[in-house]
C-alpha cells in the first residue's frame, strides 16, 4: 500500500454523520474563492465525506497551464490529479509523506485544537514553459461533528525569502502561537517502540520470527505481539507494506 493509498484509508474512514451538504462546506467554499482570487492562488476545498472537491483558480493558473483565472471545476475525487501531475514526482512523495504525518499528529492532540494547525512545503511545479516553479503549498482541516470534514489545500508562488524559511521537508505550524514542528519533531515519529523498530529492521532483512526471538533473546510469543502491533499502528496488512511506509516517513 502507497502513501496515497494509506491517506485514503485514513480520511476516508472516519465515522461521518451528516449525510448533506454541510453549511462548513457552503463557509470554506467562499474561504477558497477568495484566497484564489486574493493571493492569485489555485485552492482545493475536498468534502472528505461526499469524496469530491471544488478547484478555484486564480493568476498564477497562467504560470502553469491556460489562464483560468476566476474559474471553479468540481471533480468526484479528493485528489487533485491535474495539479499534481505537474509536481515534481519526489516532491509529490514529500507532501503526501507530510500529510499523512499532519493527519496523524492532529489524532495525538484534542480535536478542540485541530483547527489550530496547518501544514505548509514548499514543492516543484512545472510551469507551461517546462521549468519548475518553486510553489507554496498549505493544507488545512476544517472540523465537522468530530471529524476532519473538510481539507482546504492552497498552492500560491511565493518569494525566495518566505521559501528558504521552510524545512525541506516541510513543516507543521500552530497558527495561534506561532509554534513550528519541523520534520523530524513530529509525535508520530514515535509510533513505533524502539523494540518494534528493532523487529521491523530485522523483518526487513529477511529474519523470520523464530531468528528474531534467538536474536533479540526475546519469546517468539513476543516477536509475533510486535509485528501484530506494527501492522496495526501503520495500518497496514503485512511487513513488507510496513517497512516501506515506516522507511518512507523515516521512521526506521
Amino acid at each position: 500500500m502507497n502513501i496515497k493509498a494509506k491517506l485514503d484509508k485514513a480520511l476516508l474512514n472516519q465515522s461521518f454523520e451528516n449525510e448533506e451538504v454541510s453549511g462548513i462546506w457552503l463557509k470554506y467554499r467562499s474561504i477558497a474563492k477568495m484566497y484564489s482570487e486574493i493571493e492569485k492562488a489555485i485552492c482545493v476545498l475536498t468534502d472528505l465525506k461526499t469524496r469530491r472537491s471544488v478547484i478555484h483558480y486564480g493568476g498564477m493558473s497562467s504560470m502553469i497551464g491556460d489562464d483560468r483565472s476566476g474559474e471553479e471545476t468540481e471533480i468526484s475525487s479528493i485528489w487533485e490529479d491535474e495539479i499534481l501531475n505537474k509536481v515534481h514526482p519526489e516532491d509529490v512523495r514529500k507532501k503526501l509523506v507530510l500529510e499523512h504525518y499532519f493527519f496523524h499528529f492532529l489524532k495525538e492532540i484534542p480535536m478542540a485544537e485541530w483547527m489550530d494547525y496547518y501544514m505548509v512545503v514548499n514543492l516543484r511545479m512545472r510551469s507551461h514553459s517546462a521549468e519548475y516553479l518553486t510553489v507554496l503549498h498549505r493544507m488545512f482541516y476544517a472540523v465537522e461533528e468530530d471529524n476532519a470534514r473538510l481539507a482546504l489545500c492552497i498552492y500560491s508562488i511565493s518569494g525566495n525569502n518566505v521559501n528558504a524559511l521552510l524545512h525541506e521537508n516541510g513543516v507543521i505550524v500552530n497558527s495561534m502561537n506561532g509554534t513550528t514542528l519541523y520534520y523530524n519533531e513530529f509525535k508520530y515519529r514515535d509510533v513505533l517502540s524502539a523494540r518494534e523498530k528493532e523487529v521491523l529492521l530485522l523483518i526487513a532483512h529477511g529474519k523470520m520470527s523464530k531468528e528474531i526471538a534467538e536474536s533479540l533473546e526475546i519469546s517468539l510469543n513476543t516477536v509475533n505481539r510486535h509485528r501484530q502491533n506494527i501492522l496495526q499502528k501503520l495500518q497496514v496488512k503485512n511487513s513488507i507494506e510496513a517497512y516501506r511506509l515506516a522507511k518512507a516517513m523515516e521512521l526506521v
